[in-house]
Formats: C-alpha cells, structure tokens, sequence
C-alpha cells in the first residue's frame, strides 16, 4: 500500500462544489423573495393609488379641494398598522405624498403631448415607490443594482375627475353668458345685472349644468 499524500488525497474534494452550489442556490432564493414580495407590495401601493384617485375623483368647490382630500385619504391609509408594518421595516419606501400632476391637465401632458389632443382624461394619483430590498449584495457576485433607478416605479390609477364647482361657474357659465350676450344687441340689456345694477332682474346663476 502506498503511502497517502496531501496531494493525492481525495477526501472533501466536493466541497468547494457543495459551497458554491449552496451559494449559488442561496442567492437565487433571495432574488426570488425579494421579486415575489415587491409584486405582492406593489398590489398593496396599486390598492393605495386606487382609493387616493377615487377619492380626489369627487367634484368640490376647486381642485384644490380635491387634492386635498386626496393627500388626506393618503395620510389616513399609510398610518394603519398592516400598511405601516408592511412599509416600516425599511425594505420598501412610499413619497411622503400622491403626486396628482398638473392641477389643471393631470397627467394629460405626458401622454397627449399634441396640443390639438383636447380628451384630458388622464387625471388620478401616482405614487412613486422604491423597492429597496431588491438592492442585494451577494457574495462573490456583487450587487444586484448597477442602477439607481433600479427598483424605483410609478405605481398609478388614472379614474379622471368630476368638474368643480369653480369651473362650472367661470370656465362654463360664465363663458356661456359671454357668447350669448354677444349674440344681439338686445342681450346687452341685462348685462348691467353683473355690475351690480339693482334695476336689473336677471342674474348670473350657477346651475347643475355642468
């Protein structure tokens, strides 16, 4: 029998096999978590944009109003126990508020950029959120984020919005009365009542005709 060696030994030598193999299979395993948890959280921030737009969706006296009763529903959500569980272990981050776009056009811009694109119905919340558990520096391959707006996304429900009241009256009214007192010279008659004339009997009105 010839004498053993450490060169000739063969003892152990699928360990550094089973160590990479485990490395490897240990690495996928949290890339997977970490995939099938942002999916499932992303749902979570689509439910929240949801109840934010339908929210701000009702008519008010002005957009402001609508807005803010938005980013107060926002608030309202964000502070109950499961969402602020789910959000507060520094593995997801939401913005400290929904972005609703331009007050006037929403979103309109960003998807009609024409100016002769007159459907503005691209109005809602957005919420920005960033997945910060998919920022995964695994042993002996680096990190997972080579970009910085990895794992970032916009999660957003466009419902549109009911006119305000504000627009009813100056943007509709109002402008009807205009080009209708433009229509004749008799017209002109009653339009004494918008400065205040008390001899005047008619009156611009705000109706339900918006």
């Amino acid at each position: 029998m010839k004498p053993s060696t450490p060169i000739r030994n063969e003892r152990g030598i699928l360990t550094l096999d089973f160590i990479f193999a485990l490395l490897i299979g240990m690495s996928f395993t949290m890339i997977f978590f970490a995939l099938t948890l942002t999916l499932s959280l992303v749902e979570v921030t689509q439910y929240l944009s949801f109840s934010v737009a339908r929210v701000s969706w009702a008519a008010h006296e002005n957009r402001s109003a609508q807005i803010a009763l938005g980013n107060a529903k926002y608030a309202e959500l964000i502070e109950k126990p499961v969402i602020k569980t789910i959000f507060g272990q520094g593995w997801f981050r939401l913005p400290a508020r929904p972005d609703f776009g331009d007050p006037v056009r929403g979103f309109n811009d960003e998807y009609q950029p024409a100016a002769e694109n007159d459907n503005e119905t691209f109005f809602g919340a957005r919420l920005r959120i960033e997945a910060r558990i998919l920022d995964i520096n695994i042993p002996m391959l680096g990190s997972s984020k080579t970009n910085p707006e990895t794992g970032v996304a916009n999660v957003q429900t466009f419902l549109g919005r009911e006119v305000t009241t504000t627009e009813c009256r100056e943007q509709f009214n109002r402008q009807r009365w205009t080009n209708i007192l433009q229509l004749s010279a008799d017209y002109q008659q009653v339009n004494a009542s918008i400065t205040g004339d008390p001899n005047q009997v008619v009156a611009l009105i705000t109706d339900n005709g918006c």
